[in-house]
Order: structure tokens, then sequence, then C-alpha cells
């Protein structure tokens, strides 16, 4: 889900002191390299309290007119001691760092989450030191078009799909006739890399998969806004149309932000009889986009018109912190605009949720607890199933525990995004994927609602 403005109003907090023999003030002169354009200002601060929150709000700052390449920033009269560095790149001129799409840097290179002492500098005197700037957002609307998925299991086929205007990869048991399908929608990241390898996953176990591109493909969306809902319709259909599949034992599974789609999907498509939300939204959120974000427009479209959709607080972020507030704090106003919640009552068969408790990029599990209560006022005819884990984060779930990538993943230490933890995300792994095709399983291939 997987990226919204980060709103991280960078500056500086100074407390240090200054040692007996030591010069008074200095000059600090900070190289910024790998800066991307001319435009606004570069901005470092500085900051000695190594308990308050880092990156936060530091004193001094300076700044200095941004050159494409390397960028200059001095500060003068600073009083010795050990400072963090941040600084970030005011391309829009606002006084804030907007992340993405500008840039940020901190002392000696260090990445974020950056720990204080791996971005601090030691200041007695005249100082020097050097650092890159990082674009998060080139990650994303703007990285490489043209992802091919992942390849095909032992025992499937792979099949490139683009026409029709769809971006896709199927991946189907060989020989397969008649065969239970899904499809499958990835988060916020776009693309379709990510979702063909759960889909690769999910083939193994005698299901035809759909994995589904909907945004930063050629020929799609270049941002995640203006998606029209239509484009799943056609993806369906062409599913449902394929020899290797069973129209009578589609699915359809989304996680992040493909929930979204996917619970709107199968709540005006009856042909679903099965569907999956993970980390999902019970409510339809603005779109994303990483080049304009004060201006974002909605994410879906039906009948060439937005849908209409419930807006962050981006004002609630914090430094370092997780971005699950911004989206707790908008549930109050987004409750007086019912026309944002998603209308799973609509759905024609039985639904799967899975969220993590720990989830740091959105609240996932109350989502999911909303969901739950919508369709128990309504009656809902049909199982819902939601599966919930203490200490896991937003990747509750991602295919295959045994998978290699997984395995490595497992080791993997807190999240400052996502929320969990390596050893808290496997653990809902391990339990939540033999459920996941035990669900589909009975509800796609033994028939049952």
């Amino acid at each position: 889900m997987s990226r919204v403005i980060l709103g991280l109003a960078l500056a500086g907090l100074l407390t240090a002191g200054s040692a007996v023999a030591q010069p008074a003030t200095g000059t600090v002169t900070v190289t910024l390299e790998k800066v991307r354009s001319d435009k606004g200002d570069v901005v470092v601060g500085l900051c000695a309290d190594a308990k308050a929150p880092f990156p936060g709000f530091c004193t001094p700052q300076a700044k200095a007119p941004a050159k494409a390449g390397t960028t200059v920033v001095t500060f003068t009269g600073v009083a010795p001691g050990t400072y963090a560095l941040q600084a970030f790149h005011d391309e829009n001129g606002d006084g804030r760092p907007n992340i993405p799409p500008e840039g940020l840097a901190y002392g000696n290179g260090a990445g974020f989450p950056p720990k204080w002492t791996a971005a601090a500098i030691t200041v007695a005197g005249d100082t020097a030191t050097r650092t890159a700037m990082t674009y998060i957002g080139a990650q994303f609307g703007g990285r490489k078009q043209g992802g091919s998925g992942a390849a095909a299991p032992e025992g499937v086929v792979k099949t490139d799909v683009r026409e029709g205007g769809l971006y896709a990869e199927l991946y189907a048991p060989a020989g397969a006739r008649k065969a239970p399908a899904l499809v499958l929608i990835g988060g916020s990241e776009g693309g379709i890399d990510g979702v063909s390898r759960l889909a690769a996953d999910l083939s193994k176990h005698g299901y035809a998969v759909l994995a589904l591109a909907y945004w930063a493909e050629p020929g799609l969306p270049k941002t995640l806004e203006g998606v029209p809902l239509e484009y799943f319709d056609e993806a369906m259909a062409w599913l449902k149309a394929r020899p290797e599949v069973d129209p009578k034992a589609l699915g359809a599974i989304g996680i992040s932000r493909g929930s979204e789609a996917v619970l709107l999907l199968a709540s005006r498509n009856p042909d679903i009889r099965a569907v999956g939300a993970f980390a999902p939204s019970s409510i339809v959120w603005q779109g994303l986009n990483f080049e304009n974000p004060m201006a974002m427009k909605a994410a879906w479209t039906l009948g060439g018109k937005d849908v209409p959709f419930a807006t962050p607080v981006g004002s609630a972020y914090q430094p370092n912190g997780p971005l699950k507030q911004m989206f707790s704090l908008a549930l109050a106003e987004a409750d007086k605009h019912p026309e944002a919640a998603i209308p799973v009552e609509r759905i024609k068969g039985p639904i799967l949720l899975i969220s993590g408790k720990a989830d740091g990029l959105w609240p996932s599990d109350d989502f999911a607890q909303r969901i739950e209560a919508r369709l128990r006022a309504r009656h809902f005819a049909y199982p819902v199933v939601h599966l919930s884990y203490e200490g896991a984060g937003h990747a509750v779930f991602a295919g295959d525990p045994a998978s290699p990538g997984l395995v490595a993943r497992a080791k993997a230490p807190a999240n400052a995004y996502l929320g969990g933890d390596g050893p808290s995300d496997a653990r809902a792994w391990a339990d939540d994927w033999p459920k996941t095709l035990a669900f589909f399983d009975k509800y796609l291939k033994g028939r049952g609602r």
C-alpha cells in the first residue's frame, strides 16, 4: 500500500555545549551530491539532542539554491559538539519536504530511517562533510516500465497478456482445462513484478492465476489516479473466457490498495464466487501521484466519473513514524461521507480478510473489523473469515513462506513504514498461507458457498 505524501518537516534542534579550549564557534560546510535539479533550495539541519525524535524539528538550519549534481550548504557560528545531519531538496519552495518526490539525505550517507548515531558528525571548529541526496519517488511512478513478471514454476505455463488494453501475466497449470481461477491485484507499488510472484506461488496449487497490473506499466495510467473500474471488469471477462478456466469457479484477491479494487470489482460482479482482501481497506482512498503530491486525484473512476474517496490527514505524519495515523485520523471525517465506503454487502460469495495488528502503513486490522461490522449489520448471507495477527505488519500475507525470498525476509528487523518485523510477519505467513489455500479450495474447487 502499498505511499502517500510524507510531510516530514525537517529542520534541526541545537542543544550542544562547548568544551573548554575549543573554538567558540566554527563553520560547517556540507556538500550534497546527486542533487537532481536546479529547482528550489537544498535545506540542511543539524540536530544535537540524541534523545529527541530523529528525523525531527531541528535548529540551526541553513540552505542554498539547488545546483544539479552538487550543492554546498554552509553554516556559520556553530558551537562544537556532535550533531546528526539531515537535509532535503525543497524543489517546490514550500519550505517543507514532500517525500516522495522530493529528495532527502542524512549525515554519513545513512539511509532512511536513520539512527541518530548513524547520521552524526562531530564539529570542532571548521568542519567539512559530504553526503548524497536520495529521491524515494524514483522507485515508484518514475521507474522503468515494461515488467515481464516472475518465471513460471515447474508444471505451470506462463502467458504474457498484452491485449484488449490489459497488462497481465497468466499462470496456469500445464494442460489445464476448466481449472479454478483467480484474479490477483497488488498494492500501490504498481507494475507487474511483485504481484506476479504471488500468482506463481498460487498457480502451483492447481489455480489459473491472472496477475494484473493496473498502473505503472505501458498503456496503463502512469499514476494511481483515474484507474477505470471497467478495466478490472474486462480482465475478469478475459479470464472467464479462457479455455484453461472453469467460468463457474472464479475468485479474486487484492492486497493493500488492490483490496479496494477487488472489493469494488466483486461488489459489481456476481461471477466472483470467493474474495480475498489482505491488509485491506474498508474505504476508498485518494489516489497517488508522487510527482504532484499536493493535488492528487481520485484513484478510481466508474462510467467516466470519479469514485468518491476519503483523504488521509497528511499533517498527522510524524518523522520516523508509521503512516497509519494519517488514515486513522481521517476515519471520523470519512464516516460523514458514506459514499466513500466500499459496499462489500453486494458481494455474492464468501470473503477472507487477513490483517496485521501492527500494520504501520494503514490500520488494516481496524478496516477489516469495519468490513465485518458492515456485513453483520446488513445480514450478509455468505461466510466471512478474518485472520488477524498480533505483531504482524502490512506485509501480513506474502505467498508461500518456503520461497527463498521470504526465508530471507523472515529475519528482517522492524520496518518503520510497514510495521511488524520479519519474525512476526513470518509467523503470520506460516499460518495464513495454508488457510488461504484451504479457503479457496473449499469455495472454488469444492464449489461450497
